[in-house]
């Protein structure tokens, strides 16, 4: 029975995890929009490398662009914009005798014209009898555009679409077109709806294609499951009223010519030919003119502004990549894009939504079963199997990502990112919350037996590691520290008992949490006295910082204590502590049914002497030389002695450490001893009689220092008493 649960959950979890993305991911009953951003994040990205098309000498599509050098060749008083609509009949004429196939006039023009009535006529004129030209229109929106899926709703009143010359031929484009939700503009629109008179008309771009491949005007395509269809052109859908615009580079990317360009006629005068007194004729110049470059052959045209106070620029998918923010591109070129796009045949072509979820139960049977697969491999650390499932896991988030980019760049085809990402992300802790479930009772009896008698950091070793419990240990480099009660046994003879039981276990209680919140692991009290240590069982990094900062804590708290205990005794208590670094044995030590996860060496032993040494030298915390080697930049420390102790013959170095160098108590405290400091340089060099003077200014600043007065004792005992000539400085400690 216990076989064929585990068999089902095999199928059930895999399962569960891929119908929990699909429903995250598909939009079927609601949608996330910072998954949807994070998708389209991507698609930018995926635009970012791919290179610029260089389509200028190629493209179907030009761009005749209004900008300031057009104003600055207009004679007044015509030099203010709006210009005479006549100069917008002289260019259709003028395009339409170099054999231009479509033009589509990217601006509005929904009054009379300015100057004479008869300007309009010429226009209107140009419009019919040359029957390839496309106005822009829009919708009057009346309030903010509200973007549904697909879709817009937008509400009009005037039905000429605020251009005048809508009903010449009714080949009108709105060019309103949408962005997505994050502003940027990716996708394109074959067609709008009115919300008043729910008239669909095509937007500005197909519109002109309509014009283009000779199709009645305001023609509308036609609707498949998965395209859009103009004419034989079959127009992938993105989504289901857009295709995604496949951007051939940033703005600029097409080619432009300047609207006085080919207004220039021999029946056109500008400033410049004022100004020189000769005629240039850029347009029908027979040796120069643009009318015999052949670049407007069988071209569409699309004419808009491009000047900045316009503001007809738009963020797009494709960047320049040279700094924040040079992803803007002109509405007219955007327009463009779309129609090279069609006519191309060149489209992104989405995944579709089958694919995407037969991907996702792929992923997450094949997540599931990998995962579990080093999870259950007994072989295996459980944190290299971890090491492992993460790895794979990055390198197939790694493998999509470039795979999504490679197949949009080279095949135009756009996978989607997210649903894969959190089909294995899902996968991933699925299956890690099954695991960690099945063996809750197996972690609860280790708790069980351990957990009140190590720290929690052993606790978690132990479960990951249960090897760990056998006997036997390894040589590790730690830091190890002793505390202990100065007079201990002299305070507690005055304490009744039941304050001697208070006082001891409030104190042990607060300094074994000071200990294990600075990753210490508490290995045994004894009596009043408790050892700690660092770096073991699992390592810690800045492990003898770590050990300082918890000793500096501990005699902070202990100051804080002495006035909270009822007994006048406990009040007067000093806690001394001894802190050395070094390699020692760490592990279970014992017998075989009962042991403790220790350390053990000499290291060890000199932690202790350490701690007892304080109170010889009437220091708190005393710290190994080859912990200060480790902190020194931490912490502010003084020198207290070159010492050997019992049972050596190799002198070191001690420090008491007096706080760390960021505390400004610690550096006040540190600015009392220079005096001390200065005479203990003096006193090494053997300068006795400036280190005695030295020495007792400190001990005019600090006459409780017992540093000072030991020194001090020992510079005027030197003066009398001068040592041999091989004295090192060296005090020899007898007394553990």
């Amino acid at each position: 029975m216990n076989k064929l649960k585990r068999n089902l959950t095999k199928l059930l979890l895999p399962l569960g995890s891929a119908l929990f993305v699909i429903l995250l991911t598909q939009n079927i009953f609601f949608s996330i929009n910072p998954l949807e951003e994070l998708e389209l994040k991507y698609l930018d990205i995926r635009f970012s490398n791919k290179n610029v098309v260089d389509i200028k000498d190629s493209a179907d599509v030009v761009i005749l662009g209004i900008s300031q050098d057009d104003y600055d060749q207009i004679i007044e008083p015509y030099n203010s914009w709006p210009w005479p609509r006549s100069y917008f009949a002289k260019v259709i004429n003028n395009l339409k005798d170099a054999g231009v196939k479509a033009i589509g006039i990217d601006l509005l023009m929904s009054n009379d014209d300015k100057y004479s009535i008869e300007n309009d006529k010429l226009l209107e004129t140009a419009i019919s009898e040359t029957k390839i030209v496309v106005v822009a229109g829009v919708l009057d929106v009346e309030a903010e555009m509200q973007y549904e899926v697909g879709n817009y709703s937008i509400k009009n009143r005037n039905y000429n679409y605020r251009n005048k010359f809508y009903a010449v031929d009714s080949s009108v484009g709105i060019v309103q077109i949408g962005s997505d939700k994050d502003g940027i503009y990716r996708r394109y629109e074959p067609f709008v709806i009115s919300s008043v008179n729910e008239k669909i008309l095509p937007t500005f771009s197909f519109a002109v294609l309509n014009k283009y491949f000779g199709i009645k005007a305001n023609k509308l395509v036609k609707f498949s499951d998965d395209y859009f269809e103009l004419g034989n052109t079959k127009i992938p859908r993105y989504d289901k009223s857009s295709m995604l615009i496949n951007y051939y580079g940033p703005n600029e990317t097409f080619e432009y010519f300047k609207f006085s360009d080919v207004l220039d006629d021999k029946n056109f005068q500008t400033k410049d030919e004022l100004y020189y007194e000769t005629e240039i004729n850029t347009w029908d110049d027979e040796y120069s003119g643009l009318l015999q470059s052949g670049k407007f052959k069988n071209k569409i045209v699309l004419i808009g502004s491009i000047l900045p106070e316009d503001r007809d620029f738009h963020p797009v998918a494709f960047s320049q990549g040279k700094r924040k923010g040079d992803n803007q591109m002109l509405g007219v070129e955007i327009h463009a894009n779309a129609i090279q796009n069609v006519i191309w045949n060149d489209f992104l072509i989405r995944e579709q939504q089958s694919t995407e979820i037969f991907i996702i139960l792929f992923l997450s049977f094949l997540s599931y079963f990998v995962f579990s697969f080093f999870k259950q491999n007994k072989k295996l650390n459980i944190i290299f199997a971890e090491v492992i499932n993460l790895s794979f896991l990055l390198l197939l988030i790694i493998a999509f990502y470039f795979l999504g980019i490679y197949l949009f760049v080279e095949n135009n085809y756009v996978i989607s990112i997210i649903s894969p990402i959190v089909t294995l992300i899902v996968g991933y802790f699925s299956t890690t919350a099954y695991y960690v479930i099945s063996v809750r009772k197996h972690n609860a009896m280790i708790k069980g037996m351990f957990g009140q008698y190590v720290s929690k950091q052993l606790v978690t070793e132990l479960l990951n590691n249960p090897e760990k419990l056998s006997l036997g240990g390894m040589k590790k480099n730690i830091t190890i520290m002793f505390s202990d009660i100065e007079g201990f046994t002299a305070i507690s003879e005055k304490m009744k008992p039941e304050e001697l039981v208070e006082f001891i276990n409030k104190y042990l209680s607060i300094m074994t949490s000071i200990v294990l919140e600075h990753k210490g692991t508490l290995d045994k009290y004894l009596g009043d006295s408790l050892m700690a240590f660092w770096g073991a069982p699992l390592d810690v990094n800045n492990k003898e910082l770590h050990a300082c900062h918890t000793a500096i804590l501990m005699q902070k708290k202990m100051d804080e204590l002495k006035n909270t205990f009822s007994s006048e005794a406990a009040r007067k208590v000093r806690t001394r502590i001894g802190i050395n670094s070094s390699d020692v044995v760490v592990g279970n030590i014992g017998g075989v049914e009962r042991f403790d996860y220790t350390v053990i060496g000499d290291g060890v032993n000199l932690a202790s002497r350490l701690e007892s040494a304080n109170k010889f030298y009437g220091t708190t915390i005393m710290i190994s030389e080859t912990t200060y080697a480790k902190v020194k930049n931490d912490v502010l420390v003084r020198i207290i002695d070159r010492i050997i102790v019992k049972g050596k013959t190799k002198p070191i170095t001690v420090y008491e450490l007096i706080g760390l160098n960021n505390e400004p108590d610690a550096l006040k405290k540190l600015k009392k001893y220079e005096n001390y400091i200065k005479g203990y340089s003096e006193y090494k060099n053997r300068n006795f009689e400036v280190a005695k003077k030295l020495f007792q200014k400190s001990l005019d600043e600090n006459p409780t220092d017992s540093l000072s007065k030991i020194y001090f004792e020992r510079s005027e005992n030197y003066i009398k008493n001068p040592p041999a000539e091989d004295w090192n400085c060296v005090s020899h400690l007898e007394r553990k």
